[in-house]
């Protein structure tokens, strides 16, 4: 019997236990939430766009070029018979110094030969100056000798009258006039042609000397030599080569001199250098408004900087590639070993420029990824999609500059994603970067 109470109770105590467990776990289950719908909206990448001032960099690349370039020809022709030490691509040769030597014995011989004929000349002019003088002698005793015929003849008319002589004595006493008087017409005519000859002789005297004076210059012009302190950037000639007049020997450029680099910038760019509303249309801009330039270029591995200016924009537009070419000035070698600035900046290097131009007030710079190729960009708006057409001012680079317009206000959200299916006025989630600061 009591092994029978004893069982039951086993029985009531596991079912107890058993409730227990059960209502412990009912009572610790968690709750389940409800699961909220997804949003479906697309997400627009955007970034707040405020009215700023906005500095224009253009950018180009290009090659340095002297500044200065000096082509030297040949004056005179000949064989080139010798060339100076540094006459060679690169070298660098100081003022006075040897280029070139073109042979010159055919001018020297030319020279002895014009000397002989001013020689020649000048012993003609002596012989025919002494000839005339003899005559003009000669010519005042004939004078005399005539003035006595005619009186003799006048006297012998005067003796005839009265019938003393016969008419054959001034017949005779004429003819010896006329004979007289002949002489003295004769001796005129050889002075005459005496300083015919003269003046013929002086003028070739004078021609001969013009000629030896020019043989002489281009005898000097056979020995080429440097201007000024310069670097060869060519040379276009080799020892005992014949070259004719105006060959061309060798060019160089003043090493002391700024250089210059040419940088090809399209054309719709030229707006962004200048506020050409604020210039004097009469002058070049570039002489108005000194436009700083950053010239950076790789030298021995490192990257070098200077800075030059904007010298001048080229007159001619490349048909081609619609580009015109601005020139920037950069120091020249002098001024860069003095500041010890510049280092390996030859004719020839390539080089990336950054111009600074102009300055533009209360516009907005969006990406140009946000405007899409027919000028429309998406705003977002109390959380909705709203496509603008804008006309930029000017596209540089990544940077689209717009007016501030009722369309595109300042404070505008500007959509930089693509979102497929999405339309104006489509909701949107929105991921907005680091707004601009005005």
């Amino acid at each position: 019997m009591r092994v029978k109470i004893l069982n039951a109770l086993g029985i009531l105590i596991g079912i107890g236990v058993g409730v227990g467990l059960f209502y412990q776990l009912i009572s610790t289950q968690p709750v389940q939430k409800k699961k909220r719908p997804p949003d479906l909206r697309p997400t627009a990448e955007v970034k707040t766009v405020k009215a700023q001032s906005y500095d224009a960099v253009i950018h180009g690349n290009g090659t340095v070029r002297p500044s200065e370039r000096l082509d030297v020809l040949s004056e005179v022709p000949g064989m080139v018979v010798e060339m100076g030490p540094n006459a060679a691509e690169g070298n660098l040769v100081e003022k006075d110094a040897l280029l070139f030597r073109i042979d010159d014995s055919l001018i020297a011989a030319e020279i002895e030969q014009i000397k002989a004929q001013i020689a020649s000349i000048e012993a003609q002019l002596t012989e025919t100056e002494m000839q005339k003088e003899n005559d003009i002698r000669l010519l005042a005793i004939e004078k005399q000798v005539f003035d006595l015929a005619k009186q003799e003849h006048e006297r012998l008319i005067n003796i005839y009258k009265k019938q003393l002589i016969s008419e054959q004595q001034v017949q005779t006493a004429e003819t010896r006039r006329n004979e007289r008087l002949l002489a003295v017409e004769k001796r005129r005519a050889t002075i005459a042609q005496a300083d015919q000859k003269l003046a013929a002789l002086k003028a070739n005297r004078q021609a001969a000397r013009a000629t030896l004076k020019a043989k002489r210059i281009q005898l000097s012009k056979t020995i080429i030599r440097a201007p000024y302190r310069c670097r060869i950037e060519t040379v276009r000639v080799r020892m005992y080569q014949v070259v004719q007049t105006n060959t061309l020997l060798a060019a160089i450029y003043p090493v002391d001199s700024p250089i210059e680099a040419a940088i090809p910038i399209e054309a719709r760019h030229m707006s962004a250098f200048f506020d050409f509303d604020k210039l004097d249309r009469n002058t070049p801009p570039w002489e108005q408004v000194k436009l700083r330039t950053d010239v950076h270029w790789m030298s021995l591995g490192r990257e070098q900087q200077i800075t030059g200016h904007l010298s001048r924009i080229g007159a001619q537009l490349d048909e081609a590639t619609r580009s015109i070419t601005a020139i920037i000035e950069i120091p020249g070698p002098y001024a860069r070993r003095t500041s010890n600035i510049g280092r390996g900046l030859l004719p020839g290097t390539f080089v990336r420029v950054a111009i600074h131009g102009r300055r533009y007030e209360n516009i907005v710079v969006i990406p140009a990824k946000a405007m899409d190729t027919d000028n429309s960009v998406y705003l977002v708006k109390d959380g909705k999609l709203n496509k603008v057409y804008v006309e930029p001012i000017i596209v540089l680079g990544a940077d689209v500059i717009l007016a501030v317009t009722p369309a595109m206000p300042s404070g505008s959200k500007v959509v930089l994603n693509d979102m497929p299916g999405a339309f104006e006025g489509s909701s949107v989630r929105i991921w907005e970067q680091e707004a601009d600061r005005p």
